[in-house]
């Protein structure tokens, strides 16, 4: 107890130092691992328990990322992740594998090297886009569909290294490989039909009783991850697809949000145990290959996808994103570099050598992440290599020549209201969204629209906003926010620009951006209750003239 309680006390004096200096949480965490690791104090003796803890937050991020991602989102971009996921493997593992051989290290010791450096890591990258909200984007789901296929490729890795360990016969990997294959058929039939026959009755019956419904949706959970885990593969795999199987459940929101705080307890344990894992002894011999390999993934990994992302057709930005946010090396690093120097393949070395290149990359990519937007938005001029004539991620309803119009970006449940009075009001507008289904039913209806993010330039190229009049944002992401009106103040200095934001602070800084009103959601709902209390404490109205009022507002869908 008194263990496991210095751990938290360190790593919440640590985080918020980190917040005073508005770092990420993450560096906090993992530094606050390396102070307690054994390698500095020394405070946790046998770190079996936060081990053990670390592996349940993995599995409670991937099962709330198969309970937020709609399938059919999955499957819309399954080919182009797959595409992607497999270039990358072969031809990052291709680079490190030349590169290992150069300093020094044989060929099955290269293939260990270069296998654990080919991989990112799901923990960090999915974090931190469910703390920029960037999960449902387009490149937020390519990266989800890369990761499972890394996922897959690393379980088969591991799968066939076990197996070479205890014997050398020609056959093995064709009959490995083929039984990996036909156990991930089963699983998934296996998933697919109790998901489609059997839980629907069951959870709406225990729909009933919320707690009981957080309780079985977790215990659904762990089945499949144990089940998962037993036929050979990840409990986190098997927690994806328990989500996915309870997505599409009308309850599966309620789960989330329940889920979410044990989520982000057992996650900073992770990221605790993560920095306790880290080995620096034989530090000195490993510092000069330990950085050319952590550049080769920070800078030459990003470019691989991007090209390969452009060939497929997607845009500059998307590609950008998709790449820069796989700039760090994964958990599964330790434990293929922790099993080559068991065997005897890699030097003893090694973990320290990955040790360092996890510290550069994690502590590198965690910036870059948290930073994206204002990265591409400073190195786009350079970016032209990236332009592709293809149109992957390109849906547009414009006519050729607009002007005098307003710019909507995000056409959520604020943005609908909003979109349906400009209609009313016959004032031309054209919408941005990242929601594809969202974009179809627009063109459907005739409405301007375009997919993608309005900070992109390409976008903005399309948008005219030279002849725009007006600008309204409700998305709820500050600093895309402030880069969209900045940016588009500077192409039409006579523009309107009304934003929202989540608080009074950054409702400050988007007005000094340039913004021409700020709107805060929940003081505009506080400012119409208090007018509602009024009439009815007044007399003028009661509850239910209300009551028939509303209901009669959301019968035509506002």
């Amino acid at each position: 107890m008194i263990e496991f309680g210095l751990v938290l006390i360190v790593a919440a004096g640590i985080g918020v130092v980190t917040r005073i200096f508005k770092q990420p949480l993450i560096l906090a965490y993992l530094v606050a691992g390396i102070l307690i690791g054994p390698f500095v104090f020394n405070v946790v003796k046998n770190d079996e328990l936060i081990q053990n803890f670390a592996s349940i937050g993995i599995i409670f991020l991937l099962f709330l990322i198969g309970l937020e991602l709609n399938p059919r989102k999955l499957l819309e971009v399954g080919k182009s992740a797959f595409i992607i996921g497999i270039a990358q493997i072969v031809l990052s593992g291709l680079l490190y594998f030349f590169v290992a051989n150069i300093f020094g290290l044989s060929g099955l010791g290269a293939i260990y090297l270069a296998a654990a450096f080919t991989f990112s890591s799901t923990a960090i990258i999915v974090t931190l886009l469910s703390n920029r909200q960037d999960l449902d984007s387009l490149h937020g789901k390519i990266l989800i569909g890369v990761l499972l296929i890394q996922d897959f490729v690393a379980i088969a890795i591991l799968t066939v290294s076990s197996g070479f360990q205890s014997t050398s016969e020609g056959l093995l990997l064709s009959s490995t490989v083929f039984a990996i294959v036909v156990k991930a058929i089963v699983l998934f039939a296996l998933i697919w039909l109790v998901a489609k026959y059997i839980l629907p009755p069951i959870f709406h019956q225990i729909a009933r009783n919320t707690e009981l419904l957080f309780l079985s949706s977790l215990a659904w959970c762990f089945l499949i991850a144990i089940v998962a885990q037993t036929l050979g593969f990840s409990a986190e795999i098997g927690a994806f697809l328990a989500g996915i199987s309870l997505a599409p459940l009308p309850f599966s929101v309620h789960v989330a949000s329940k889920t979410k705080p044990l989520r982000d307890f057992f996650l900073m344990i992770f990221f605790i145990y993560l920095g306790t894992s880290l080995v620096f002894t034989g530090v000195s011999t490993q510092i000069v290959p330990a950085i050319v390999f952590a550049a080769l993934i920070l800078f030459v990994n990003p470019v691989i996808i991007m090209l390969t992302m452009s060939i497929l057709g997607f845009r500059k930005r998307t590609s950008f994103i998709t790449g820069i946010t796989l700039t760090q090396v994964s958990e599964f690093s330790f434990i293929v570099v922790a099993l080559g120097t068991k065997t005897g393949v890699l030097p003893e070395g090694s973990l320290a050598l990955a040790s360092i290149v996890a510290i550069i990359t994690v502590f590198v990519s965690t910036y870059l992440i948290s930073n994206l937007n204002r990265i591409y938005h400073f190195l786009r001029p350079s970016l032209g290599f990236l332009d592709s004539n293809k149109s992957s991620d390109y849906t547009l309803n414009l006519p050729e020549e607009i002007e005098d119009h307003v710019i909507l970006v995000g056409c959520n449940r604020i943005g609908s209201i909003i979109l349906e009075t400009l209609n009313r009001a016959k004032q031309l507008s054209i919408v941005v969204d990242v929601n594809p289904t969202k974009i179809q039913e627009l063109i459907e209806n005739k409405q301007n629209c375009i997919f993608g993010d309005a900070i992109d330039h390409d976008i903005a190229e399309h948008l005219c906003v030279e002849k725009a009049k007006m600008l309204i944002s409700t998305i709820d992401k500050f600093e895309e926010d402030e880069l969209i009106i900045r940016s588009y103040k500077k192409l039409n200095k006579n523009l309107q620009t009304i934003a929202t934001a989540n608080n009074i602070e950054d409702a400050k800084e988007l007005y000094n951006a340039g913004a021409d009103l700020v709107i805060i959601p929940t003081q505009v709902s506080a400012e119409y209750t208090s007018h509602i209390l009024e009439r009815l404490f007044s007399g003028e109205t009661d509850l239910k003239k209300l009551k028939v009022k509303e209901l009669k507002e959301l019968s035509k869908g506002i």
